[in-house]
């Protein structure tokens, strides 16, 4: 006789320095430009930019550079990346299998890049006090070969990282302002506990010449109906952001106890800035998971689905519920068909249905929203026929 239990999955979230869940899979992770040698040269202005179509995410990065010495000085640049979890990218050899369309644009002129692999250990240093970083000796950045990568993922355990990526490139500031554009695709992380992840290292950029950005922006758009959270490292209150859209922000507690920035965004996203900031945490930003498990004898999930209709929008409309028939009260059904149309504001004439999604966390409601289902992808569309049966 098959048991079905309802759970709510451990949380676990991935290590900024590259750590990751057992059963995770961790692609890679956002970094600022860091000078590799020591620099003169300031960072006047940033605005990074993130926009997610649910499988990657865009990374957009503009630059002001300040060169205060009156003269051309050409500095050695670089990007770092941690090795996806678990390995599979040496098919993908030089370059980190999971980030694409690397790009730096300099002063209009596209820069050509080199990609170095490190051991990792050598990537475990202070990049707020640390001059050089440990990989860089003797003018030259330490680069591994094919065959020693292939040794180190021989060698890789379960909870290890076979190596890293360092991007690299030289960059030559004129005298005074200088531009960058810095652009590449990211392939968004996931564990047995996160739906989706984004961590995004911040602290790398105070290694330039004043120590801080004195002028920074971050816009974060995760798609439409969507909700994550943000670890309060690098700020304390969601009356820090502004929402760019339709949305909701609560100052809240993840999942796992630590204070936490909750976005509900029907449309739209969202934006941080700050003069003169030099953070002291990094950003991360994901969705947790809210499990229903469908349990057999043997204790194996065969089949799973995610709802927690309160608190959050956290659903996965591909994920049905199958042939197995849970034991949801009829009002729990009629919730569950109508979601997607409360996603988008819908003002339902039943009361007792416009009472239950006034209380979540999320709804917000739009009596100009006219319900048409046929306008859905067809995920949702499943979704609303799957409950109507």
């Amino acid at each position: 006789m098959k048991k079905i239990t309802a759970i709510l999955a451990s949380w676990l979230i991935l290590a900024m320095a590259g750590a990751s869940a057992n059963d995770g899979v961790f692609y890679a992770q956002g970094n600022q430009l860091i000078p590799i040698t020591e620099s003169e040269i300031t960072v006047q202005k940033e605005i990074l930019t993130l926009n997610s179509d649910g499988a990657y995410v865009e990374v957009i990065v503009y630059y002001e550079f300040f060169n205060p010495t009156g003269k051309t000085k050409t500095l050695l640049v670089g990007f770092e990346a941690a090795a996806p979890y678990p390995y599979e990218g040496i098919g993908h050899f030089p370059e980190q299998p999971n980030i694409h369309d690397f790009k730096v644009i300099m002063n209009g002129k596209d820069l050509p890049f080199k990609v170095a692999h490190v051991e990792n250990e050598l990537m475990v240093y202070d990049k707020l006090t640390a001059p050089v970083p440990p990989y860089y000796i003797n003018g030259v950045v330490k680069d591994w070969t094919r065959n020693q990568c292939l040794d180190a993922i021989k060698k890789n355990n379960e909870f290890d990282f076979p190596f890293d990526y360092v991007y690299h490139f030289n960059a030559e500031f004129k005298p005074g302002v200088n531009t960058v554009k810095h652009t590449y695709r990211y392939r968004i992380s996931e564990s047995v506990d996160m739906e989706w992840t984004f961590p995004y290292v911040l602290t790398a950029a105070c290694r330039w010449a004043n120590r801080q950005i004195d002028d920074f922006t971050l816009n974060v758009n995760m798609g439409d109906r969507e909700s994550f959270f943000i670890t309060t490292s690098f700020f304390k209150s969601v009356k820090e952001w502004t929402v760019k859209g339709v949305g909701k922000s609560i100052d809240g507690e993840a999942p796992y106890g630590e204070p936490a920035a909750i976005f509900h965004m029907r449309e739209g996203g969202i934006s941080f800035h700050k003069k003169n900031f030099c953070p002291d945490g990094e950003l991360l930003v994901y969705k947790p998971r809210a499990i229903w498990g469908i349990w057999n004898d043997d204790g194996v999930i065969f089949g799973e689905d995610v709802i927690e209709t309160n608190r959050s929008m956290y659903i996965d409309w591909s994920l049905l519920l199958g042939d197995q028939t849970l034991s949801f009260s009829d009002k729990e059904k009629r919730i569950m068909k109508n979601l997607p149309f409360a996603k988008r504001g819908y003002v339902f004439k039943s009361k007792d249905l416009q009472d239950y999604f006034e209380s979540t966390e999320w709804y917000i409601p739009d009596p100009a929203y006219v319900a048409d289902m046929t306008k859905f992808p067809a995920s949702e569309q499943n979704w609303v026929q799957f409950w109507m049966k």
